[in-house]
């Protein structure tokens, strides 16, 4: 039911912000329903009215610093995290061509069904706190856009914590917010890498199950 990309970032071959929405760019000219998951090197997406000047210091540390196509504050996205593009018209996730929330709601949800697997208590929370949340803090995050009835972007997976992992970043800007990852405590860690790799089929078959049409 869906085209499927997957791309690792390493620091021999690193994959950018700037590389997947090339790729998202090339499947909406094939307007192929597709699914983009990417590892990407570490990363800053600023919103829309925010001073790329004021993050020079994290350039400066190799960090990609880009501004994105959004409000908002700041978000990192890094090694550990899959990012997950849902490009497709929105009927497909909606049922209808106006329907934003359930194409959000829907994405959250097949995220969600696989995030239960790890953490049966996650709960998708709403306003400025909108993605799916353990007791600990968040762990998926999504931001959407329609355009000519498709949607592009997506959401972001955090799983496996790393040492850049946000650079004190809180996830919606919220002072009592903190970022948890999927296989923190919920996992053995010899376990980490090969799951981590399995994630983006088991949410295809997620994916899979909202198709409205």
């Amino acid at each position: 039911m869906w085209s499927v990309c997957i791309n690792r970032h390493s620091k021999e071959s690193p994959f950018t912000f700037q590389d997947l929405i090339d790729l998202q760019d090339r499947v909406l000219e094939r307007a192929e329903p597709t699914l983009i998951f990417a590892e990407l090197a570490p990363t800053v997406t600023l919103g829309n009215r925010q001073d790329p000047e004021a993050f020079e210091p994290l350039r400066r540390q190799g960090i990609d610093v880009v501004r994105g196509h959004r409000g908002g504050l700041e978000t990192w996205h890094g090694p550990g995290q899959w990012v997950g593009f849902v490009v497709t018209p929105i009927e497909r996730l909606a049922g209808d061509s106006r329907g934003v929330r359930k194409a959000v709601h829907a994405i959250l949800g097949a995220v969600q069904g696989v995030v239960r697997d790890f953490e049966p208590k996650s709960r998708v929370e709403e306003g400025d706190r909108l993605g799916v949340w353990s007791d600990a803090g968040k762990l998926v995050s999504i931001g959407i856009r329609v355009k000519n009835g498709w949607v592009t972007s997506g959401f972001a997976l955090n799983v496996i914590p790393q040492l850049e992992s946000f650079l004190g970043i809180q996830p919606c800007g919220l002072q009592d917010a903190a970022p948890d990852f999927l296989f923190k405590n919920r996992l053995n860690q010899a376990d980490w890498s090969k799951s981590f790799e399995n994630l983006p089929a088991r949410l295809t078959r997620q994916f899979d199950l909202i198709i409205k049409n």
